[in-house]
């Protein structure tokens, strides 16, 4: 009985893992589409130095012209008891073109997903890194989320002064 349980436990984790992976996977793609007005691109993954465990970076060509539409960053951070999935578009510039909350799973700090709080990362370079954290205003009722989330941009606009693209 105790290994019938533990297979389907197995199973179902081994089933469910790669569901949200594919999950992610087409929010990722939805949020390039709208991105990138629908040009059809190339998603190239990209080996990039300092990396995370938990971030992924993709460089976006056209795949017509093979011109450089951006890079991107996807990345988890945890809010107060939970991770959630985000992504960042950058300009071929590695100016912040845009900031999406893909998957947040906390029933409080969702805020942070709104459009208009994640307009505040958009057109910061590396830079703006070092004051990043004193730049972005936070969200009362999700301040570790908010946070989280730009503790980790920051991380990423420090790692894209070293990508060339």
């Amino acid at each position: 009985m105790v290994l019938k349980n533990i297979s389907v436990l197995v199973i179902s984790f081994f089933l469910f893992g790669f569901s949200h992976d594919a999950h992610l996977e087409k929010k990722i793609q939805k949020v390039l589409s709208k991105t990138f007005e629908n040009k059809i691109f190339v998603k190239e993954e990209m080996a990039v130095n300092r990396k995370s465990e938990n971030e992924s970076w993709f460089g976006i060509t056209e795949k017509s012209s093979k011109k450089n539409l951006g890079i991107v960053s996807v990345n988890s951070a945890i809010g107060r008891f939970d991770k959630f999935d985000f992504m960042v578009v950058f300009n071929p510039n590695k100016s912040i073109k845009t900031v999406k909350v893909l998957i947040y799973r906390e029933d409080h700090g969702g805020e942070i997903g709104s459009k208009r709080w994640l307009k505040q990362f958009e057109g910061k370079t590396p830079k703006d890194a070092n004051n990043l954290t004193q730049d972005i205003d936070g969200i009362s009722g999700a301040t570790m989320s908010c946070d989280a989330i730009t503790k980790e941009i920051q991380k990423s606009l420090i790692t894209i002064r070293n990508i060339s693209k």
